[in-house]
């Protein structure tokens, strides 16, 4: 072991340092010293394995024979559990094979394919990428994509042909259409006892390296009684098959050369199967779905316990980077020549909404948005303002206004004004929280051809007061929504492009841009509040019975998932798959036990 690392320079050296390579210098480093540098090597390499953007498609968490005594060389036994849910299995305890659930990383809510297809399902827990890759998107397979993304066994045989590949199936179309570079390959036409007997009979094969097995019986149930753990028929199958895996993973730690061995064992259903569930536990995400629900265990003897919980997809917190707005020193601002658009003259309809959560209401009748000469009189011009009287706030055009309820501090509330036409006059209306509020005919001027666009503050002869705000997803319409839209929607914290008004956005400003001095204008206008003032960006993490966010784009990888285990596997066989364009997640394992 001879890597060169300057202590002063330590952080810059470990940056050129490959996972693996950092890993053998902290075991040599643990040898040789007690305290000092290694310490702060270990917190460097947690942070940096941690990030897992950085590391993707990397890890290599095999250790090496020519830099640590007592080298066990890495093994793997890949079992494979057609339609067993998640959610069943995770109800039934099945799974408590000795040790398999006490050193794993384990998931009951990984989420299969959409098509709910075994075919397509099976493909990606044996390539590592998704159907769009693969192109497995039929039952006979045909049109597939598999010369280019081959199963897992390939490139397990390219970085050692002397490897014993071997697999065993209940399903003859797994074998024959899916299995290839294998020196065993043999199917048993469902019958998963013949299967369990053949995996025990390879594992007391000296050579045996990686073995994949994949058992129907618990499929095969669902399909007869139903997918679900109260179901006798259904959880005896489960039930069966891990005891099936029980014998297996027996025979595993019964090798001759067994503590010569690092195994790492994976047990995973390819999907769930079709089940009604009550209407309770469906919270409209593919959580929900029985037929997506699958489960996920990475198990390894000196694994550390990681359980993946199902996310409460019906309680998604809103989460980013917003502005706290200061009325006398922070605030947005496009210039009047560029924000000539939201002048709203004397016809035609418009809506303006925000969010808004108020720190402190400050005094006087400070402005949340306005575009007004003068938000304090009867000045040309339109704004939203709070009402320091009464805690109110109200939509006021010129010298025309309507109120709207009030509201409480450190709350969040979606505040809508509409102009509308009605029989031929204009009227205004507003909204808290969905809820009509007030409505009122409008006689005065909309438009100020000279006032700058604001948010946060605006000039007023009350003195603007001193309110501190944070607000957030500002949309400015050139219609008046539907009464009913706004009461179905209000909740959202954001607006996509299928939405039926997203056409009729002359500004949407998210405002959680986190960096930089603007708010970015979202919609085809491309007009940007420019920041003033001590402004920051602060994260916040926020649950509101008034909000409703859409799940994340990457909630479904928040656990591991079938299309993750071939880079799972690449990693501990030492294999850099960086080139190989997978789609599957990198996951990182603590250790209980870092001895080899």
């Amino acid at each position: 072991m001879r890597l060169k690392l300057q202590s002063q320079n330590v952080a810059k050296d470990l940056l050129t340092l490959t996972y693996n390579e950092m890993t053998k210098y902290w075991l040599y480093k643990k040898r040789t010293q007690v305290s000092g540098l290694p310490l702060l090597v270990l917190c460097l390499l947690t942070t940096f394995v941690s990030c897992n953007k950085d590391f993707e498609n990397k890890i290599d968490l095999s250790a090496k024979p020519d830099s640590l005594t007592g080298y066990r060389v890495p093994k793997v036994l890949y079992i494979i559990v057609d339609g067993a849910r998640g959610a069943s299995v995770n109800t039934t305890r099945a799974a408590r094979v000795p040790d398999l659930t006490d050193n794993s990383l384990q998931s009951y809510s990984s989420v299969s394919d959409e098509s709910g297809l075994p075919a397509t399902t099976w493909a990606d827990m044996l390539t590592g990428v998704k159907k769009a890759k693969h192109k497995v998107t039929k039952a006979d397979f045909s049109g597939n994509n598999l010369a280019n993304y081959p199963m897992f066994f390939k490139y397990i045989k390219a970085k050692n042909a002397s490897l014993r590949t071997a697999a065993f199936a209940s399903t003859p179309a797994f074998s024959t259409n899916l299995v290839s570079h294998a020196d065993v390959n043999l199917s048993f036409n469902n019958d998963d006892a013949a299967v369990k007997n053949a995996v025990v009979s390879e594992l007391k094969e000296e050579k045996a390296s990686v073995v994949l097995a994949e058992f129907n019986g618990v499929d095969r149930a669902g399909k007869q009684y139903g997918y679900d753990a109260g179901i006798k028929g259904y959880s005896d199958a489960i039930y069966l098959t891990f005891d099936y895996i029980n014998e297996m993973v027996t025979a595993l730690k019964q090798r001759k050369n067994y503590e010569a061995e690092n195994w790492l064992i994976v047990v995973a259903s390819n999907q769930g199967g079709d089940f009604v569930i009550p209407p309770t536990q469906n919270d409209g995400s593919l959580f929900s779905n029985p037929l997506l629900n699958s489960f996920t265990i990475l198990y390894n003897s000196r694994f550390n316990y990681q359980f993946f919980s199902r996310p409460n997809a019906a309680a998604v917190p809103y989460e980013g980077k917003a502005v706290s707005y200061d009325a006398n020193t922070i605030f947005g601002s496009i210039d009047a020549a560029n924000s000539s658009i939201y002048n709203f003259g004397t016809t035609g309809e418009y809506t303006v909404q925000v969010k808004v959560k108020i720190k402190s209401r400050g005094t006087n009748n400070p402005p949340i948005i306005a575009k007004a000469d003068d938000t304090g009189n009867s000045s040309a011009g339109w704004s939203f303002l709070l009402t320091a009287a009464n805690s109110s706030w109200r939509f006021q055009l010129a010298g025309s206004s309507v109120t709207g309820t009030a509201l409480d501090l450190d709350t969040w509330y979606t505040l809508t004004g509409k102009l509308y036409m009605e029989g031929g006059s204009r009227r205004m209306k507003v909204f808290t929280n969905g809820v009509l509020n007030n409505q009122n005919a409008m006689t005065a001027n909309g438009t100020s051809a000279t006032a700058a666009l604001n948010v946060g503050t605006s000039k007023s002869s009350f003195g603007g007061g001193t309110a501190q705000t944070t607000i957030t997803d500002i949309r400015i319409y050139n219609t008046a929504l539907a009464d009913s839209y706004i009461a179905s929607n209000y909740c959202k914290t954001d607006v996509k492009p299928d939405d039926i008004y997203y056409k009729n956005l002359i500004g949407y400003w998210p405002s959680m841009d986190g960096i930089g001095n603007q708010l970015m204008d979202r919609s085809p206008s491309k007009r940007n509040f420019i920041l003033n003032g001590a402004y920051s960006w602060t994260a916040f993490n926020e649950l509101s019975e008034n909000l409703c966010s859409d799940l994340p784009d990457d909630i479904y990888t928040r656990m591991p998932n079938g299309v993750d285990i071939p880079n799972f596997i690449f990693g501990w066989m030492g294999i850099q798959s960086l080139g190989l364009n997978l789609d599957g997640k990198t996951w990182v394992p603590t250790y209980r036990n870092i001895n080899p």
